[in-house]
């Protein structure tokens, strides 16, 4: 009698145990696919407020753009601090743009710029987007 009952609960246990990993790995998936939709929405916010932008300054977390159209003199910062992608406009209150970063690096090429993210998943995304940059 104690030995069933001793191999009910093992068996309890053990079918909790494999319940949990389940639960475990479904959620690290849908994690994954939340921040790939994250980061591919934030691409296509990002690209869209360049279009008309040219790039002004850069730094590894930071780029500041300028608007193409003279009559438009903002300035825009756009930052990672603090596990953000965050969008200023003249160093005034922010947007944040994209969360959950853990590494962010823009790179200037000649066509644009280059953006390498780690996000909370612990995967590194890539892309580049065209951006003119100021005459000389």
């Amino acid at each position: 009698m104690e030995a069933t009952f001793a191999l009910m609960v093992n068996t309890m246990v053990l079918l909790l145990m494999v319940g949990g990993m389940e639960v475990i790995r479904t959620s690290n998936s849908q994690m994954e696919k939340t921040q790939d939709a994250e980061w591919h929405l934030f691409l296509i916010q990002l690209e869209h407020e360049l279009e008309d932008e040219l790039l002004v300054q850069k730094a590894s977390t930071t780029i500041r753009t300028k608007s193409i159209h003279q009559a438009d003199t903002a300035a825009y910062t756009y930052e990672f601090r603090i596990n953000k992608v965050l969008r200023y406009k003249n160093g005034e209150g922010y947007h944040p743009m994209l969360l959950h970063v853990k590494a962010l690096k823009y790179e200037v090429t000649n066509e644009g710029i280059s953006i390498q993210a780690t996000l909370s998943d612990d995967q590194t995304r890539r892309a580049h987007l065209i951006l003119p940059k100021v005459p000389i």
